[in-house]
């Protein structure tokens, strides 16, 4: 994993890319978590999901690169 410091909307692009990556799809990603939410509402709140879940974009970012898994 890089530690680069994240731009402005790096959080978001980390998270879209993941969700891309392993999952295919923001949908796939909140059904693989059971994060109730679909449509707009996923777009508002993902980051509020992930840190929930993960306690950080950084730890979730963290968990998919060292997990061969989705």
């Amino acid at each position: 994993m890089t530690h680069a410091r994240y731009t402005p909307g790096g959080d978001a692009k980390a998270i879209a890319r993941i969700a891309k990556e392993r999952f295919g799809n923001f949908t796939t990603m909140f059904e693989h978590h059971g994060w109730p939410d679909r449509g707009e509402e996923m777009m508002r709140k993902v980051q509020s999901r992930v840190a929930d879940t993960y306690g950080s974009v950084r730890a979730f970012e963290e968990h998919f690169e060292r997990k061969d898994c989705g």
